[in-house]
């Protein structure tokens, strides 16, 4: 069922409580009277204390339908006798616009999975103009494009920040909306549904829709680590369920992974090793419990055992780099098998790789080694195999044909979803190269000052300024480097997906489908 027609309840946050004055009406609850005509009204009202799901909250989720049709009149009931409400909500023109027009509540969801797109507030021509970026992934264009065409929908979210309308729509503004209780329910539930059409961000375009498991949610995790909290435990994933937790980039793949360990808490704390179902795993040690309990897929571990059967190639010179698998991929001297192993290692955010570019010091690196260098070596390889599963994922149970509306909505937000790759993973660790950097650069100023060394005559100023200036700049070097290097990835990783290495000759070798 889709909502097409709804209309939000004027948005309460704390922050609009001082608001009353300024022509901000409160949202208005469903009378308790009217328990039995709405479906929501069995399930207890979201609040940050007490979201949909909770690990030990013992509620039962109705029908997805049922669900749906509940919050459309917990929705519409905010609006019930609030003449003085600021504008018209967004409304459908006709039932052929609500057919092609996402819903507000959907434009809310899909702009909130998409939040670094927002990072800087938009006006209308900003937005339009993200909208027609190539780079913008389908789902977003959609709600984007949705905003440009209904400016009563605009104008809804325009406020939601603080109750001021500036005339440009952020991050700030969606985050608003997405912790609206009715919201997040909606969330929640498209979530669920995510976990039974499930289709892997790494998976080839078009690959069948499959029930999740265990370890495609652990995969998921692992590939947008990222843009997970430096701390994770069930209520995060719960959070990211709902559409609560800042993201700043969760696609639908996202939110199923965290809706199933909600789902499956004992997994969750398989995983993890955790008796407490409250207790928090760091990011890196996520990825580090990910890398040793993985079930490759069949593709990848075909490529680790011809790796491993071929190490004098992968190896021939040193570490195996991106560039390295590159000309090992287009060398027609090397077999199929060589080939396409150094193909699937080399596409933007594999799996494999960057759980063997870590395989003897983990996800977090230390003072003397670094993570994430994009380097394997052959004690990188030796360790994932000695510490990982050995295992390889079983074929998956493919999802039912979709036979209604929500299931097909849910399978072609899991097709746009694989636009939306990971962000690549940043480097860590290895203090000590930054510090020998940093010497080298004091160690040069050095020459200048000391008299004999270089040149004598240069003005000790100069020596002391250059000094200064080479301090700071292997001081803040790592830092003006990860943010270049983020903005880069994040608009090759939009253009490459399909395609993949554009450096390799031939078709990309998918690591899944």
């Amino acid at each position: 069922m889709r909502l097409s027609g709804f209309s939000p309840p004027p948005l309460t946050t704390p922050r609009d409580a001082g608001l009353a004055g300024k022509g901000l009406p409160s949202a208005q609850q469903p009378d308790v009277k009217e328990a039995s005509a709405n479906v929501l009204s069995l399930i207890t009202p979201l609040t940050p204390e007490s979201p949909p799901g909770t690990p030990g909250s013992g509620q039962s989720i109705p029908p997805l339908d049922q669900l749906f049709a509940g919050l459309i009149t917990r929705l519409l009931s905010g609006l019930n006798d609030t003449p003085t409400s600021p504008q018209a909500l967004p409304q459908s023109a006709s039932p052929d616009a609500a057919s092609d027009q996402m819903s507000f509540e959907e434009v809310v969801s899909t702009l909130g999975r998409n939040e670094n797109l927002l990072k800087k507030p938009l006006d209308r021509e900003g937005i339009a103009k993200l909208r027609d970026d190539p780079a913008t992934p389908s789902d977003t264009k959609k709600a984007l494009d949705a905003l440009v065409n209904n400016p009563e929908m605009f104008d809804a979210i325009d406020p939601a920040k603080n109750g001021k309308t500036d005339g440009k729509i952020s991050a700030k503004d969606i985050r608003a909306w997405q912790e609206h209780p009715a919201i997040r329910q909606y969330a929640d539930a498209k979530a669920e549904t995510y976990t039974h059409d499930y289709v892997p961000s790494d998976a080839k375009p078009g690959s069948p829709a499959r029930e999740m498991s265990g370890n495609d949610a652990m995969r998921e995790l692992y590939l947008y680590s990222e843009s997970l909290p430096k701390k994770v435990n069930l209520q995060t994933l719960q959070n990211i369920a709902d559409g609560s937790q800042d993201m700043g980039k969760c696609p639908p793949q996202v939110a199923a992974a965290a809706k199933y360990f909600t789902n499956n808490p004992g997994e969750w704390q398989k995983f993890t090793g955790k008796d407490d179902p409250n207790a928090s795993v760091s990011r890196d040690r996520l990825c580090d419990l990910a890398a040793q309990n993985v079930k490759l897929s069949p593709q990848e571990n075909k490529a680790l055992e011809t790796l491993q059967n071929n190490k004098d190639i992968f190896f021939k010179g040193g570490g195996i780099k991106p560039d390295k698998l590159a000309d090992i991929a287009n060398d027609p001297k090397n077999s199929q098998e060589v080939r396409d192993a150094a193909n699937l290692l080399s596409q933007p955010n594999s799996m494999l790789f960057s759980m063997l570019d870590n395989g003897k010091h983990g996800a977090g690196g230390n003072f003397f080694n670094k993570a994430n260098d994009r380097n394997i070596g052959k004690g990188d390889l030796d360790a994932f195999i000695r510490k990982g599963s050995g295992e390889v994922a079983p074929a998956p149970q493919l999802a039912n044909a979709p036979t209604t509306p929500l299931e097909m909505s849910a399978q072609e937000d899991m097709a746009a979803g694989q636009e939306t790759q990971p962000d690549q993973k940043k480097e860590k660790g290895g203090g000590i190269f930054k510090l020998l950097d940093i010497l080298g650069y004091v160690a040069t100023g050095l020459t200048i000052l000391i008299p004999g060394v270089g040149a004598a005559g240069v003005a000790a100023t100069a020596g002391r300024a250059a000094v200064t200036a080479g301090v700071r700049e292997g001081l803040k070097q790592a830092a003006k480097e990860g943010i270049q290097e983020g903005a880069a990835q994040a608009v090759n990783a939009a253009l490459t997906n399909k395609t993949g290495n554009q450096e390799i000759n031939g078709p990309r070798v998918w690591a899944q489908g």
